[in-house]
């Protein structure tokens, strides 16, 4: 592909994503037709572009899987975009990605915050959302407790453990409280 062609074809492509988004945001079938038409187009050209995205199995029930292609469809967009902003280029495309990740991890959380990011966060099932709002809970138990940072730690230290188990959301968001036990 020529460059200013390349250009112009994903500068469109962002353009169809985000009307067939506004449009069909919540019909499976055309976020799935979407997503694995954009895909194959750009998983040889954009660096890093394939990495990440969830994997919809057959035997998924039909609501997990359009949750999963809109997921995908979302990431697919993002980095479009991302490679866009980056000068259309490969050139430092995976740096530019850490730094966009950076940027979402709130050093400043508190448990009320972080409480509601784990409400609203998307994709998880019900239990799951309730085993963290459970270890949060205990979690800040430990952190109240008038004794020496040592001795919070000692006692957070298999939370960190069981964190470790669980999706890089739901880590990024939780790590930061390791940091309240001063």
């Amino acid at each position: 592909m020529e460059n200013m062609n390349m250009q112009e074809k994903i500068d469109r492509d962002i353009e169809y994503i985000e009307e067939q988004w506004r449009a069909y945001s919540h019909d499976g079938e055309k976020m799935a037709s979407l997503f694995h038409s954009l895909f194959h187009q750009y998983k040889k050209i954009i660096d890093g572009f394939s990495k990440g995205f969830l994997v919809a199995q057959p035997y998924e029930n039909i609501a997990d899987m359009a949750h999963i292609y809109r997921k995908n469809v979302e990431t697919l967009l993002e980095r479009l975009i991302g490679f866009r902003e980056n000068g259309y280029s490969n050139e430092g495309l995976m740096e530019y990605y850490f730094r966009l990740e950076r940027k979402d991890v709130d050093y400043d959380a508190d448990f009320t915050k972080v409480r509601m990011v784990i409400g609203l966060m998307e994709g998880l099932s019900e239990m799951a959302r309730e085993e963290v709002i459970d270890k949060l809970g205990e979690m800040e138990e430990i952190c109240a407790r008038a004794v020496f940072k040592r001795e919070k730690w000692e006692a957070l230290r298999e939370y960190l453990v069981w964190l470790s188990g669980k999706d890089v959301d739901i880590a990024m968001a939780l790590l930061p409280l390791f940091l309240k036990i001063s």
